[in-house]
């Protein structure tokens, strides 16, 4: 949507104030501090035909809200975000109303009147609207595909597509997350019937959860749509996020998942989270845990060097070898959340070597993550 460059002087509007306070807390959290560019720091409000459009960008990803209202006059002004939203917060009358004087927004409800400073607008960046059919997608499928793989994501701008959620199309009716940081990697399978993607997209890790957010908190399926440098979705309530890709190649991951394992060992879910917890205590400054698997059961391992050490042996059911390997503890525990069933069977390629962890019973999580040299 272009900002249609209205004097400021002229909005004045009444409005709902619990939609007002919602759409503000959904988009101002994009609002971000910029060293040459303040206006960042602000959502745009633009009045007009009965709806205020609330936008916000931080030039990585933009948002845009719709709200019903009762449009006076039409009008355009940038405020600060969390100065706005923390006094709309604070209203307890049912509607509010929003003008602007002397580049001043005034917030005005029943013995209430709060003046805020605007920002010159005419800075505000334009956010991508991109056009076409697009494909509607299944929010909460598509919010558990980012959530479940987006942890593993390199936090490091060194190399942008590890720092990204790859989404492609493994199988038919279905979408396909992928995240690592070269040290782990998570892939997450959800459902999507009668979406089609063609090409693989690469969406930051920042963005992706912000996404994941807003289809989380969404009832409603929206629309997605892709071009070569953006991703868009759209609710049918007229809430828009659109966020820029990744151009790069991610990992052929496939060619670093093990064909063939020494060792296969099956242990409750619950049982290694509760082992974790106790060698947490004792863990060294690279959180480094041992886990020695032998027939009946895995005896996992942490020496601080300077608190002392522990072990803790659980039950497992084990085929193959037995092997001693060293890991990141952290990398272990936090892909464990990710997995429903009570059980799951840790994969052994040899030491050195790979280990991948997989569900019982969902074939909907794969997760792989490299041993520590001792």
């Amino acid at each position: 949507m272009e900002i249609t460059k209205t004097n400021n002087g002229d909005m004045h509007i009444k409005i709902e104030t619990e939609k007002l306070q919602k759409n503000l807390e959904l988009v101002s959290r994009v609002s971000t501090k910029h060293v040459t560019l303040s206006v960042l720091q602000c959502v745009l409000l633009e009045a007009k035909n009965e709806q205020l459009v609330v936008k916000a960008t931080n030039l990585e990803l933009g948002i845009e809200a719709t709200i019903d209202c009762q449009v006076e006059e039409s009008g355009v002004v940038a405020v600060p975000a969390s100065t706005l939203l923390q006094t709309v917060n604070l209203v307890s009358q049912k509607e509010l109303v929003l003008r602007i004087e002397d580049n001043t927004l005034t917030v005005e409800s029943a013995g209430s009147e709060t003046h805020i400073k605007t920002v010159p607008y005419d800075e505000f960046p334009n956010i991508p609207k991109l056009e076409g059919k697009g494909q509607v997608i299944n929010n909460q499928l598509f919010n558990l595909g980012i959530k479940h793989s987006v942890f593993a994501a390199s936090v490091s701008s060194i190399k942008p597509e590890l720092g990204s959620v790859y989404i492609y199309q493994k199988k038919e009716h279905t979408l396909t997350f992928v995240a690592t940081d070269s040290f782990r990697l998570m892939e997450k399978t959800v459902p999507q019937k009668d979406v089609i993607l063609d090409d693989s997209i690469l969406i930051p890790h920042k963005n992706a959860l912000e996404m994941a957010r807003i289809c989380e908190l969404k009832e409603e399926n929206p629309v997605l749509r892709i071009t070569e440098n953006q991703c868009s979705i759209e609710f049918p309530d007229g809430f828009y996020l659109t966020s820029r890709l990744v151009n790069g190649s991610f990992p052929d991951y496939e060619q670093i998942i093990p064909k063939e394992y020494v060792t296969h060992t099956t242990i409750l879910k619950e049982d290694l989270v509760k082992a974790f917890k106790k060698t947490s205590i004792f863990l060294n400054k690279f959180l480094q845990v041992g886990l020695h698997v032998t027939n009946k059961s895995i005896t996992i391992s942490a020496n601080s060097g300077e608190l002392g050490t522990t072990t803790e042996s659980v039950n497992a059911q084990t085929e193959g070898d037995d092997i001693v390997l060293n890991f990141n503890q952290r990398y272990i525990s936090e892909a464990l959340t990710h997995f429903v069933d009570d059980s799951v069977t840790l994969h052994f390629a040899g030491v050195g070597r790979p280990m991948v962890i997989k569900g019982v019973n969902d074939g909907s999580v794969r997760y792989l993550v490299m041993p520590m040299n001792k």
